[in-house]
């Protein structure tokens, strides 16, 4: 019994007996070290009155149930105030002795480990809310580039309906493969919308292009006669044209003119259009120029 007696004393447990009206009636030392209440504090009152108020119908309900079965309860966790008013976590393993109608417990003060892991809660919530208004700002950002990006593809290739079946795309700077491949697209996708006859594509702002982007000016207009009109270049360039000659590129069967304004008239005159200027009217309404 010496051996025990030392053993329940020196114990770095809490470790207690209680009575089945639900008070202790042996406490190790541990429990004013953990707690801070005297041992005369916690066998003065029936213990539910140190379990936190929330925690209290699951702790009757599992000391009924050992007092009924006399099984042995392990691992069940509760909170108990201390002097400070504040909560301690325990964890109970706990058996019931029939013979001498007494409830031998174990409890482990599992604070830290609690409070470390609400911790870890709130950081992964913190890091989903986090992950999440990210996600919400890349996709504003994605959104906004791409509107962007389309705004300024829209402007360096913008296509014009100058008049009824004609649609022109003048192109203004540099024509790399990639801004060719785009002009291609738009263009056709404009051909088919319109049901135009003729496009004009007017290079007057354009002062070099490679081998792939003449290559692909010829695919445009190969492309926009396979839709049932017809490509004419304009405002080719000296520089330009010096490029696309000693490329060996084959021009046959291209309508190229000097200016976009002759390749209006072009277009107009094919389709069988003339446009004529008429005299003002004069106040008195009698054709001819105004006399003062």
């Amino acid at each position: 019994m010496a051996d025990f007696a030392r053993f329940f004393h020196t114990s770095h447990e809490l470790l207690a007996t209680a009575s089945e009206d639900g008070r202790f009636v042996d406490l190790n030392p541990m429990w004013t070290q953990v707690l801070g209440h005297s041992l005369e504090e916690l066998r003065a009152v029936p213990f539910l009155e140190f379990v936190h108020p929330d925690d209290r119908e699951a702790t009757a309900t599992e000391v009924a149930r050992q007092l009924a079965s006399g099984k042995t309860t392990t691992s069940f966790e509760n909170r108990y105030r201390s002097s400070d008013g504040r909560y301690r976590w325990l964890s109970w393993s706990a058996v019931f002795d029939g013979e001498t109608r007494l409830t031998y417990s174990c409890a482990h003060d599992i604070t830290a480990y609690k409070e470390a892991l609400a911790d870890r809660e709130q950081a992964l919530a913190l890091t989903a809310q986090f992950e999440g208004d990210y996600r919400r700002i890349e996709d504003e950002l994605r959104q906004r580039v791409e509107a962007q990006q389309h705004a300024i593809e829209s402007m360096s290739t913008p296509i014009i309906q100058v008049w009824d079946d004609i649609v022109t795309m003048p192109v203004v700077g540099l024509v790399d493969s990639m801004r060719a491949a785009d002009m291609k697209n738009s263009l056709l996708e404009t051909v088919a919308r319109t049901r135009a006859k003729f496009a004009i594509v007017d290079l007057t702002g354009v002062d070099t292009v490679d081998t792939a982007t003449a290559d692909h000016l010829l695919k445009v207009m190969r492309a926009v006669g396979l839709l049932g009109a017809r490509c004419v270049i304009t405002g080719i360039q000296p520089s330009v044209a010096q490029i696309i000659v000693g490329l060996g590129l084959d021009m046959q069967g291209v309508t190229t003119l000097r200016s976009l304004r002759e390749g209006l008239k072009y277009c107009m005159r094919t389709m069988g259009l003339r446009v004529t200027r008429e005299e003002p009217k004069r106040l008195d309404g009698v054709d001819g120029p105004e006399i003062a």
